[in-house]
């Protein structure tokens, strides 16, 4: 009886599995009630994390752009020749969050804001921002692959919080600055690079941006080549920063190891170091992050070395790799990770509708439990922690599933490159 019993349940399960790799998630989707009525419907849905944390921060009355706070209220201090960098900084009329940035950044907008005035230098700043999330979700949702289903694009969206918009982090300007320069970069690469070097003096993270350059449609020899001196000029001018800091300089790195590296080390690989006990100053972490970085952007160039990509997807995937790569990634560096997934899935049709159709109820399923988790309760589990590491083991999947299918090509390159050819030592004869 027992034995019938799971004989039926394995029957069942076979059924099951059976449907889902024979049907993708986007069919289903489509004759969901939710899909029927419109994808307004659908869009509403899975940004209700985002809706909502907006909408619950009016509210509440919670404040809004801390971050342009931080910068304005730096450049105040800056000029009455005060340090920049407290714990519990005070401006009236400002929430602003501690300055983590150059010293050099507040000593320029210091005339800027005085000319200015508070006001109406928030409010540009507020246009600005607007104008490059409406161009990064344009760009990344639909000049990526206009022809891709909105049901696949969609539900990535549910990742995306109110706070990843609310504080008004200069990160995001400096992403759709770095994007744009992007869709010129199968003519020239110069703005690109020169875009992400200008970010990573606010940002050096940002310097992983520059794997973009390893992923275009170009000679191999060129890419590395590009990529190489484009990671050298952006160090150095970092460097140049640090050192050109003047008498800020110790300020400034106290404060990067006390709220950067210890107080905020992000939701990317270094928040998964503390379920290890582990801080992200620690060697440890620092060289597994090392190894992570390699694994990732590594397995993202063969993706693209061995998968079919447009130039334009292959940029935007090389900007959700580098986010992936990225060990103290933030909230507000996820938004091109959502195209960036799109992408891991439809590359998986090439390895036949069965792979891909299994792939689409994965993505849908993670999607989905990131929503649930969001609107129930945001502090019940560390979600996007967790959902960034979700999203790599899915990328690393979709990785080998491609590198299977193009197997007979894959050992063919390896078998290709070149290496130096072994020449036996000459025996040395005694001299007679």
């Amino acid at each position: 009886m027992q034995g019938t019993r799971v004989s039926q349940l394995s029957v069942s399960f076979q059924q099951a599995a059976s449907r889902l790799t024979t049907r993708n998630a986007i069919n289903w989707l489509e004759h969901q009630p939710v899909a029927a009525h419109g994808l307004g419907w659908l869009i509403a849905l899975f940004t209700l994390p985002l809706s909502s944390g907006l909408v619950g921060r009016i509210i509440k009355d919670r404040p809004w752009l801390v971050d342009y706070d931080a910068y304005a209220c730096a450049a105040d201090t800056v000029g009455k020749g005060l340090s920049p960098y407290s714990l519990t900084p005070f401006c009236d009329g400002m929430n602003a969050t501690p300055y983590v940035y150059a010293p050099q950044i507040a000593q320029v907008m210091a005339p800027v804001v005085e000319t200015l005035g508070h006001d109406l230098s928030k409010t540009l700043y507020l246009l600005i921002l607007g104008a490059a999330l409406t161009f990064i979700g344009w760009a990344g949702m639909i000049r990526a692959f206009p022809k891709a289903s909105p049901l696949l694009r969609i539900p990535v969206y549910a990742v995306l919080t109110g706070s990843s918009i609310a504080s008004g982090n200069i990160g995001i300007i400096l992403h759709a600055l770095i994007l744009l320069t992007a869709f010129d970069l199968d003519r020239r690469r110069w703005p690109f690079v020169a875009a992400v070097i200008f970010g990573a003096l606010f940002k050096p993270t940002l310097l992983t941006c520059l794997l973009v350059l390893l992923y275009q449609n170009r000679p191999l020899k060129d890419r590395i080549l590009g990529g190489a001196v484009s990671g050298v000029l952006g160090v150095g001018a970092y460097v140049l920063l640090m050192k050109t800091a003047g008498g800020l300089s110790d300020d400034w790195r106290t404060s990067l190891q006390q709220i950067v590296m210890t107080d905020q080390p992000g939701i990317g690989f270094f928040s998964w170091m503390a379920w290890f006990d582990l801080t992200a100053q620690s060697p440890v972490a620092v060289a597994l992050a090392a190894v992570h970085t390699a694994l990732i952007a590594g397995a993202g160039f063969l993706m693209v070395q061995f998968g079919r990509l447009t130039n334009m997807e292959r940029i935007i995937f090389g900007l959700g790799v580098a986010q992936l790569v990225n060990p103290r990634l933030m909230d507000y560096d996820i938004l091109y990770i959502a195209p960036c997934l799109v992408i891991m899935v439809s590359l998986c049709r090439q390895a036949g509708r069965r792979w891909y159709n299994a792939l689409s109820w994965v993505l849908l399923a993670l999607c989905s439990l990131i929503l649930f988790i969001n609107l129930w309760d945001a502090n019940a589990l560390p979600i996007i922690p967790m959902s960034g590491l979700a999203f790599e083991m899915v990328m690393l999947f979709s990785c080998g599933l491609l590198l299977w299918v193009r197997r007979h090509r894959f050992m063919q390159t390896v078998r290709d490159i070149p290496l130096p050819a072994f020449r036996p030592p000459v025996p040395v004869t005694a001299a007679e």
